[in-house]
């Protein structure tokens, strides 16, 4: 990313996109927040809800787009594809001229291993792919009006990223937690989350059967220093994500013995 000028609002043209669908309240408010920042907004999201997509990428079939008008959005699309499919469209055809990416917001916290399985995260990665810097927002499952509050918050680092930018081939990953106002922002590693969950056997009447997940986080978590510990005091979070998911020690180690 260019050197921006010290105290200088830098104005971009930012593509957003989620994994929610390009209905959801969480995208609504991030357009909002963007364009009232005064940033040039594009807006490619998938047609429907897409959650849990991941890094998903659409092989064997054309994916379907229709362009939407959207307010605060230059230009808006629809597209039958998972969250990375948006992106890469996006940035590949249909909105080149985007400089940065913001997935989001998410309605539920992307935050501890939860994160591999994020189409919120994939999309934002994608972006970090194409050569773009990205941020990936989201917030607590259990609150439905803190949308707006969690978009400001990624306004505002997209500010501070413009002055302090993350090294290539990563992102910055957001997290607004389940209360009115956050205590503040904390920079907070990754850790893995523990879930009592379970898959639930139905049998149709055709015989068909089927498992469907359910379950919930474990209501005891090790106190820690991670993500999902600070959002349960009630602070925000931000942690750098890369798609390098190569453990180097682990790899040099192999050596010995290949």
């Amino acid at each position: 990313m260019r050197a921006r000028c010290p105290g200088r609002k830098q104005k971009m043209r930012i593509l957003i996109s989620n994994d929610d669908g390009i209905f959801a309240p969480g995208i609504a408010a991030l357009i909002r927040a963007c364009a009232d920042a005064g940033h040039e907004i594009y807006v490619c999201a998938p047609d429907g809800q897409r959650s849990a997509a991941s890094h998903s990428l659409t092989l064997r079939h054309a994916l379907t787009v229709r362009e939407m008008e959207i307010p605060g959005a230059v230009r808006a699309w629809a597209i039958g594809g998972t969250p990375v499919d948006c992106v890469k469209l996006g940035l590949l055809m249909l909105c080149p001229q985007a400089e940065f990416v913001i997935s989001g917001v998410n309605h539920g916290y992307n935050a501890g291993t939860d994160i591999l399985y994020s189409g919120t995260v994939g999309a934002a990665m994608e972006g970090v792919i194409n050569g773009r810097p990205a941020i990936a927002v989201s917030l607590a499952a259990s609150r439905e009006d803190t949308y707006d509050k969690a978009a400001a918050l990624a306004v505002g680092m997209l500010d501070r990223l413009m002055q302090h930018p993350l090294k290539p081939d990563t992102l910055l990953n957001l997290n607004y937690p389940a209360v009115d106002e956050a205590l503040g922002v904390v920079a907070a590693p990754m850790k893995r989350i523990r879930y009592d969950e379970e898959y639930v056997k139905t049998v149709g009447e055709d015989g068909t059967v089927c498992y469907a997940l359910g379950g919930a986080i474990a209501p005891e978590q090790e106190e820690t220093d991670g993500d999902y510990a600070w959002l349960q005091r009630g602070y925000a979070t931000a942690t750098v994500l890369s798609f390098d998911l190569a453990d180097k020690e682990a790899t040099e180690s192999i050596k010995n013995w290949l």
